[in-house]
């Protein structure tokens, strides 16, 4: 992968992830009452924006899908912001209790899409979620079907192994 690729994997990846769950963080610091219905409309339209000026600055330049590499940074770091929301809500980080166990439970349940649903249905924030998917789905097919989501030289050397 070219720099330039690289630098597009890394803006769509932590980009759309920080894009879509900042809203599930600063919404409940503005109004602890907030039961989601917020969350729910506001991650999708800030990871929308956030889409368009990707896409706007990207214009004609190769490289990577933004909206799916922006699905796999909801995805990943769901559970980490998912637990920043809840320390600001009173809970989360807050217990004191934390050990490296800890952690690494949360690295690794990062990569589990069972352990996110299951935080996101626990927070409020599963529809959300699922409405990201879907826009960022509808974006890669109707707007960046050219890119790619497996690398380009990755690709290739499957298909030469399977041959």
């Amino acid at each position: 992968m070219r720099t330039s690729s690289w630098k597009w994997f890394f803006v769509s990846f932590l980009g759309g992830g920080t894009a879509f769950w900042i809203s599930d963080v600063v919404i409940p610091a503005l109004d602890r009452s907030e039961q989601g219905y917020a969350v729910s409309v506001a991650c999708p339209i800030v990871l929308i924006l956030f889409y368009v000026v990707v896409v706007q600055r990207r214009r004609s330049e190769p490289g990577p899908s933004t909206a799916i590499f922006a699905i796999f940074g909801m995805w990943v770091l769901g559970l980490s912001f998912i637990t920043l929301a809840q320390t600001v809500r009173g809970n989360g980080f807050r217990g004191g209790s934390w050990s490296w166990g800890d952690f690494g439970y949360l690295l690794v349940s990062s990569f589990l899409p069972t352990r996110i649903v299951e935080f996101a249905m626990l927070e409020g924030s599963i529809i959300a979620l699922g409405i990201g998917t879907t826009a960022m789905l509808i974006c890669h097919f109707a707007f960046e079907r050219t890119r790619w989501i497996i690398p380009p030289s990755m690709w290739a050397a499957l298909r030469r192994v399977t041959r």
